[in-house]
């Protein structure tokens, strides 16, 4: 062991921070203990501000002097700095926050009547002169309102698509770490840590599937992996794949037809940030718990985790649908994962 180092220990909801002086990680969760009046029957837990957890001397002895450690018991959940970032503004009532609650407001009542009224007023795409312009230059009006380097549309699309893909593997990372099992069990928490890193791996082969908005990239006739094709077609108009327990969109034909491309206006580009990627096997509510039975099991075992099955229903349109907000049905899918798939 090293010698002696200051370390910052506080409580899950930060209300609280101790300096504790130590050589071991353990003697740190004694001292810790002691301060904030834990039990040496109660199990504890370390994690980093990133959700890093902190299990291992090895580990600990890298990290520098004055670290900040969250104390976690086992049914707590840390606030993350931007939680507490938004709190601490909320609390001094800053007018962006109110207006954003106030939008916020406005599309909690009625939505699909106000998003059926917005879509006629942007229009029919396929007759705008302006879909097939590409760059910042050629139609400057589309790109206001964007804080981004992207010089063209097709560029701007990749990025949103490659941001959802993003806020999925965020979600699931958060979710998995705040699960008992993952704090509790150190051979679970290795087999999602393993399974998490080898998503990772992937989604930056597969660039976060930018490719899902992109029409510039390979569509439905391409060559290649069928998985990194586009969702539109080669104007950019993306159709609605129907409800998760549907084969195609309800309203396929008619006046009310689930079609928008946000390559056309400023107008259809912001809209369509309200078309949702559905996953049919719901993330959160089924696919999340199956991969914390499946390392589970694969620790019983003395197995591997398919990771790559569950990367597929995270990620790809294997699982995902692109829907229209009134086809986007946000009651418990009945379609469940295949526990056969769990192991290798």
């Amino acid at each position: 062991m090293g010698g002696m180092k200051g370390y910052k220990v506080t409580n899950a909801d930060r209300s609280r921070t101790v300096g504790v002086a130590c050589t071991s990680l353990q003697e740190l969760i004694e001292k810790a203990r002691i301060k904030f009046m834990i039990s040496k029957d109660e199990i504890v837990n370390l994690q980093l501000e990133d959700g890093t957890f902190v299990d291992d001397d090895n580990y600990f002895e890298t990290l520098p002097q004055q670290t900040l450690l969250i104390m976690l018991r086992p049914q707590e959940n840390a606030l993350t700095g931007a939680e507490i970032l938004y709190n601490a503004l909320r609390a001094v009532n800053l007018d962006f926050l109110q207006a954003g609650q106030e939008v916020n407001q406005f599309f909690s009542t009625n939505l699909k009547h106000k998003v059926r009224q917005l879509a006629h007023l942007v229009g029919d795409a396929d007759g705008d002169d302006r879909v097939l312009l590409s760059t910042k230059t050629e139609d400057p009006v589309w790109f206001q309102g964007l804080d981004t380097r992207a010089s063209s549309k097709e560029q701007v699309m990749f990025r949103g698509a490659q941001d959802r893909i993003r806020g999925y593997m965020f979600k699931t990372c958060d979710a998995l770490k705040k699960s008992e099992p993952y704090k509790v069990n150190r051979k679970v928490r290795a087999k999602i840590s393993e399974m998490m890193d080898e998503m990772k791996g992937s989604l930056q082969k597969a660039k976060h599937f930018g490719c899902y908005f992109d029409r510039s990239g390979p569509g439905d006739g391409g060559h290649g992996d069928a998985l990194l094709r586009r969702l539109c077609d080669d104007a950019g108009t993306f159709r609605c794949q129907g409800r998760w327990d549907e084969k195609d969109c309800l309203y396929s034909s008619g006046l009310s037809t689930h079609a928008i491309n946000p390559y056309c206006s400023r107008e259809a580009r912001v809209l369509f940030q309200m078309w949702n990627l559905d996953h049919r096997i719901e993330r959160s509510r089924t696919v999340i718990p199956a991969m914390l039975e499946a390392a589970q099991q694969a620790v019983e075992e003395q197995r591997s985790v398919r990771w790559s099955y569950f990367f597929q229903l995270l990620f790809t349109h294997h699982n995902l649908k692109l829907v229209h907000i009134v086809c986007h049905d946000k009651s418990v899918h009945s379609a469940k994962c295949d526990p056969s798939q769990y192991l290798i």
